[in-house]
């Protein structure tokens, strides 16, 4: 199951953002980084949902790991496999749907969260139980709605190219955030990603129907739009969103 935003918008996003070369690799070495030290135990094999542009799996690739990656937007995993590192496998799927043989050590789930339904989330959270070894674990990025609906309508500059405008947005009914591009060169053609988001009570409950246990948090950072200051490491409460650690019960 994919929503019929998401490939469109993963795609302008990348077109929006390619024409950008921003040196990040501190960024993903030091997520790396945390990543292996979350983990709480050595692992071997990562398979990571939505890579994007593969930069993250590239950095975990570098600490001595074998990854493999799936990512829906065709450009992008050919621009991965362009630039991936030989401990990367990189495939362009539905990870609704794809069969995959191999179980892993590590499952990562960064960033991208929340695309459909309570029950869609129960499906892949069950898909990651399957993926996983009897002792794996997996790391999932939760929006946090407190956040969210606190930053309902700002308006952001996300490059720098100040043709290419962001906006925040919140849906109280579905409890979702809404992350839209667009170019002021054609503001009436905009693209949006739309993703739910959980409190840890919420998150906890669909994880247990999925078979797992949700065994940390680690909670990230949050923007004060009054300053424009960005605050590391916020509370469970008020951070842009949280990281949840995950085993088989």
């Amino acid at each position: 199951m994919h929503s019929n935003w998401q490939q469109k918008f993963y795609e302008k996003q990348f077109d929006f953002i390619n024409d950008h070369n921003y040196n990040d690799s501190l960024f993903y070495q030091q997520e790396a980084e945390a990543i292996q030290e979350q983990a709480g135990k050595p692992f071997k094999a990562v398979l990571e949902l939505g890579a994007g542009y593969g930069k993250l799996a590239n950095a975990i690739a570098a600490l001595g790991k074998n990854v493999t990656t799936i990512e829906l937007a065709d450009k992008i995993v050919k621009y991965a496999l362009q630039n991936a590192h030989p401990s990367v496998e990189a495939i362009c799927a539905d990870f609704y749907t794809v069969r995959l043989k191999k179980k892993f050590d590590i499952v990562l789930y960064i960033d991208d969260f929340g695309v459909g339904s309570d029950q869609d989330q129960v499906n892949i959270l069950k898909r990651i139980y399957d993926w996983l070894n009897i002792d794996g674990i997996a790391l999932i990025d939760i929006y946090q709605p407190l956040y969210w609906k606190n930053v309902n309508g700002i308006e952001m500059q996300p490059t720098n190219d100040p043709t290419v405008q962001r906006q925040y947005g919140y849906i109280k009914e579905t409890q979702s955030m809404t992350d839209t591009w667009w170019s002021v060169e054609d503001a009436e053609e905009k693209f949006t990603q739309i993703l739910a988001c959980y409190a840890p009570a919420q998150i906890d409950e669909l994880c247990h129907q999925a078979g797992l246990q949700v065994v940390g948090y680690f909670p990230g950072g949050a923007m004060d739009y009054n300053t424009w200051a960005y605050q590391q490491v916020a509370s469970l409460e008020n951070c842009l969103s949280y990281r949840i650690k995950v085993k088989k019960k």
